[in-house]
């Protein structure tokens, strides 16, 4: 099988984060492979020991490869990285049009995704890539089982109240979800491979794209304006023993906090 996985480096859940202005934010340098990305990466690995084939990581980043190193120690064959300095400013529904645009003319059997990135919690990239190359698409699968892939797929997701089985022919697009199954750990010497993998690298005219295509220009989706959240107030520590600690809590909640 030919499986691409779309995956993404996200700022660090711990990472430091600033509202530097209106339309900017200072992210402190820590990164990681966005976390549904791995068990997008983990299926496709499953897949490919199970029948034979290749799988290919490929991100739209123009300064961060790690997640592409990560999939390669996990076991990926390749890595792809489309950069372009018109990419700066790009909203999801340009990053699916860098990716389609890449592989439209790949042989795929299927293409994996996470079901949202950690960062900006969209999960439009994934759907929008199968819509622009005309694929069956399920999101937020936590199920795949493939007998043969010739007669195709059937994949699980949580619906309300139950879950639903859908099959689908390839080739299709999934993105995947916490409970498809357990991300491996890369071993020692898959990481110093992945160090020392070469990267591919496009770039928007080797995809047949213009940066009227890419960036600020072509976002249909513009953050208006960073908010900090609000200043949380201090902690008020009750210090009497029980029962006055009680009394006291209940105080404070209906005069200060008013919530009683």
């Amino acid at each position: 099988m030919e499986i691409y996985v779309l995956v993404k480096q996200v700022p660090d859940p711990e990472a430091l984060i600033k509202v530097k202005s209106d339309s900017e934010l200072e992210i402190e340098n820590k990164y990681f492979t966005n976390f549904f990305d791995e068990f997008a990466i983990e299926a496709g690995l499953k897949l490919k020991e199970k029948f034979g084939g290749k799988v290919t990581v490929l991100t739209v980043d123009n300064k961060k490869v790690d997640a592409l190193r990560r999939g390669i120690a996990m076991g990926a064959d390749d890595a792809i990285q489309i950069t372009d300095p018109a990419l700066e400013g790009s909203d999801q529904f340009a990053i699916a049009k860098a990716l389609a645009a890449y592989l439209k003319d790949k042989p795929f059997d299927l293409i994996l995704a996470g079901r949202q990135a950690m960062d900006d919690d969209a999960g439009i990239v994934g759907p929008a890539v199968a819509e622009l190359l005309g694929i069956p698409h399920v999101n937020t699968i936590l199920g795949l089982e493939v007998d043969d892939p010739k007669k195709g797929v059937k994949v699980i997701r949580e619906v309300e109240g139950g879950k639903e089985i859908l099959s689908c022919s390839l080739p299709a697009l999934f993105t995947c979800q916490k409970g498809l199954n357990n991300p491996r750990i890369p071993q020692v010497m898959n990481v110093m491979k992945a160090m020392k993998a070469q990267i591919k690298k496009m770039d928007l005219a080797a995809l047949g794209l213009s940066a009227a295509d890419a960036g600020g220009q072509a976002a249909k989706i513009k953050v208006q304006k960073y908010l900090p959240p609000p200043k949380r107030l201090p902690v008020k520590m009750i210090k009497e023993d029980f029962p006055e600690n009680v009394k006291t809590l209940v105080k404070l909640l209906r005069e200060e906090a008013k919530v009683i």
